[in-house]
């Protein structure tokens, strides 16, 4: 032979796959006209069945033991769910039996239900487990609200369910928002749609608070004007961050100079929605007076705080730009 088989078998893998160069191919094939073994094992490489077998078996492997653990999360979920019944039962009965209506028999179910929600819901869930157990957790909270309050001839469920949901959104809209299938122009605009939904949330919340507080004008002035300009703060920081196409540097720039003016303007910018307010601000301006403790006048030791953070803010924020542009004409 004029190749030893040792040669020919460490080139065997590349011919198979078919990737080996035409001069190894020639002799490779020349050699197989000589040698039956090299030609056989060859055969053997070719022949796939055998990874084939392998691997649907397994898939069966892998599917009887996910049959096998959701057989067995579905048994725990209906023992759990068994189990929470039980003192929804004893509550029907004892009420029954000493003629009282069912009020504390719906607060014992929709207080199940909320258990339920939270142990059997991700249990039984296939997938998406964390959406699903927000979603009807918060549903039975809000239902163990409406049922205790009815209970006690209350009138705070609005103001409790939409702390409630309002607390809940803060945390998990983003995670719910993601599981759900958008349209891709729609997609892009996550960040706002889950802004939009804690602020629709906060405004019902102080709405509720207002209308069973029966608090005056000074109240809607001051909590309405205060959230609305804290909200638009939160969203040109979320446009500046999402949607400007800029380097990180730029956007940290443009950052600073906002929270700057945006704590700087704060309660000048409350003075205009509340004439009769004494919220002191640029207007009490003194530098002369400095910033020791000292100073007798409040308004003006605060004036000058709140000037100072607004040069400082656009000094940096400036510096940013100017070093992210710079850094970035001379990459291109």
């Amino acid at each position: 032979m004029k190749y030893n088989c040792n040669v020919i078998k460490d080139l065997l893998p590349s011919y198979v796959d078919e990737i080996c160069s035409d001069e190894s191919r020639k002799i490779i094939e020349e050699h197989f006209n000589e040698c039956q073994s090299c030609r056989d094992l060859s055969q053997q490489m070719k022949d796939n069945s055998i990874e084939t077998n392998l691997n649907v078996e397994k898939n069966e492997i892998l599917s009887k033991h996910n049959r096998h653990i959701k057989r067995k999360t579905y048994t725990i979920g209906i023992v759990t769910s068994v189990i929470l019944m039980l003192p929804v039962v004893i509550c029907l009965i004892c009420n029954i039996a000493i003629g009282h209506a069912l009020d504390w028999f719906f607060i014992v179910l929709t207080s199940m239900l909320l258990t339920a929600s939270l142990i059997v819901v991700p249990l039984m869930a296939e997938s998406k487990k964390l959406m699903w157990t927000v979603l009807c957790s918060t549903g039975s909270l809000i239902l163990l609200l409406f049922t205790c309050c009815i209970y006690t001839h209350g009138d705070w469920f609005f103001i409790a369910a939409s702390s409630c949901i309002f607390g809940i959104s803060l945390i998990f809209a983003p995670v719910i928002l993601s599981n759900i299938k958008m349209n891709e122009n729609v997609s892009k605009y996550r960040p706002l749609i889950v802004l939009g939904w804690d602020s629709i949330w906060l405004y019902i919340l102080l709405i509720a608070c207002g209308i069973l507080g029966h608090y005056n004008m000074e109240y809607w002035q001051l909590s309405l004007s205060l959230s609305t300009y804290i909200i638009i703060a939160i969203l040109l920081c979320t446009v500046v961050i999402k949607y400007i196409k800029t380097s990180k540097i730029i956007k940290s720039g443009i950052l600073t100079i906002l929270i700057g003016l945006w704590i700087g303007l704060a309660n000048n910018v409350i003075n205009i929605f509340i004439p009769s307010g004494s919220y002191n601000g640029l207007e009490h301006l003194d530098l002369s007076k400095g910033f020791s403790t000292a100073i007798t006048d409040n308004a003006v030791f605060n004036a000058n705080i709140y000037f100072t953070v607004i040069v400082i803010s656009l000094l940096v924020g400036i510096s940013l730009i100017v070093i992210g542009y710079t850094t970035g004409h001379k990459k291109k």
